[in-house]
């Protein structure tokens, strides 16, 4: 998953551009603000020099009331303002760049005082805009890094405030699907809250106790009809006896129906190995890699001597501490599936490593033809076989993948770009604790 499309960074980015932006164009409207009183009282002192100069001239004859300002007035460095200044009971413009002063809200008037006249003074209001050398100077100014700094802290915040809660339902959703750990409840504090938090805390346990429920129940019930079948399947294969020995050995109905006991009863069996995988124990004392898999070749040597089985192992005297007996079943049943689907002068491979992080990862390849892409995430459900109309029972593969979760690994399926099938088996770094040698 990319950085980019995680909910935290989702909800930074949100959070962090509207509040920045929000906080700047707020910021800026205040500055503007106030840059444009401090401009509208500067025009005003400055409008009232002018005019004070401009009467005092006028009292002394020294301008004319229709003339330019500017004109008469060279020396001034600063271009002067264009203004009028009106006789409020008269009306008649004592000073004026043109005969009357503008009309509108486009211009600005103060009152003045010469000599007991009321006068106005009128000035064109300056041009509003959005000047781009003030934005300029915003974005490379203090107060913008203040904002943009501020406002990212406190989206950090917020987006862990809302993620945090959420990262831990996540965990505990993975530990109750990838680890069957069917007791995983939300913890307290979440499941308190009075939030949204608080309510799909409580929404998630009360999933969690349900599929607890029928999970527990389902193995209950797998364990009790297996045993219940024991019973009558005993009569049934001494009742077979009894049958072929008053019809005469090899008779074709005595030999079918002890063919089936004997199917009947290896169900059975791979049911109830299923059903007591939860049961059974993970720790175990420490053992070598290279013995187990020593066994697993004299086994094979024994049934089909004509197979030839791979073992490398890195480092050779690679020893695990965890229950050897489960991880044999693990490997007995991903053993007896390749012989069954992969021609008998191909041969094996079955390889352990130990990786740079201490995990440890155990192969098992043939090279045969392989399974469906579309079919390999379904092999290890229960009762799922790889061909229709093939031998078992579509419970080797699903009772393999039970027992490596069970000791914390986790088993993956996949064909070899080469050829054939290859079973990985992923164990944590763990298992090597109580390791001989490392």
């Amino acid at each position: 998953m990319k950085w980019y499309s995680k909910l935290f960074w989702k909800i930074f980015l949100v959070i962090w551009l509207v509040s920045a932006a929000g906080t700047g164009i707020t910021v800026l409207g205040v500055l503007t603000v106030a840059e444009k009183r401090q401009s509208l009282e500067l025009l005003e002192a400055r409008a009232r020099a002018q005019a004070s100069l401009m009467l005092d001239r006028l009292s002394r004859g020294e301008l004319d009331e229709h003339r330019r300002f500017h004109d008469d007035d060279r020396h001034d460095r600063r271009r002067p303002l264009p203004l009028w200044i009106v006789d409020v009971e008269s009306g008649e413009v004592v000073v004026g760049v043109n005969e009357r002063p503008p009309e509108g809200p486009r211009t600005l008037r103060f009152e003045l005082e010469d000599g007991g006249k009321r006068l106005q003074l009128v000035v064109p209001a300056p041009r509003e805009g959005f000047y781009l050398n003030r934005l300029i100077g915003f974005l490379l100014s203090m107060q913008a890094v203040l904002v943009l700094l501020v406002s990212a802290l406190a989206s950090l915040l917020l987006s862990w405030l809302i993620v945090r809660p959420i990262n831990q339902l996540r965990r505990h959703a993975r530990e109750l699907y990838l680890h069957q750990n069917l007791s995983s409840r939300a913890h307290t504090r979440l499941s308190r809250r009075s939030d949204e938090i608080g309510e799909l805390s409580r929404e998630f346990n009360q999933m969690a106790g349900y599929v607890e429920e029928t999970l527990t129940a389902q193995q209950r019930l797998l364990q009790d009809v297996s045993h219940e079948l024991r019973a009558p399947l005993a009569r049934l294969q001494v009742a077979a006896g009894l049958a072929e020995q008053k019809l005469g050995e090899g008779d074709a109905t005595a030999e079918r129906i002890n063919r089936e006991c004997e199917q009947l009863d290896g169900l059975i069996a791979e049911i109830l190995s299923l059903s007591r995988l939860e049961q059974a124990p993970v720790e175990g004392e420490a053992f070598a890699v290279s013995r187990l898999f020593d066994d697993i070749r004299q086994d094979l040597q024994y049934t089909q001597p004509e197979r030839v089985l791979e073992t490398p192992i890195e480092p050779q005297d690679l020893h695990l501490a965890i229950n050897g007996d489960l991880l044999r079943r693990a490997l007995d049943n991903l053993m007896r599936n390749a012989l069954k689907y992969t021609p008998v002068e191909t041969p094996l491979t079955l390889s352990a490593l130990r990786l740079a992080d201490r995990t440890i990862e155990i192969r098992l390849r043939d090279r045969g033809a392989g399974v469906p892409e579309a079919l390999l995430a379904r092999l290890t459900e229960p009762f799922v076989r790889a061909h229709q109309g093939a031998d078992g029972y579509g419970l080797g593969l699903s009772i393999s993948k039970r027992a490596i979760e069970r000791l914390g690994g986790e088993l993956q399926l996949r064909n070899h770009p080469e050829s054939g099938l290859e079973c990985v088996i992923r164990l944590p770094a763990a298992v090597l604790k109580a390791t001989a040698r490392t």
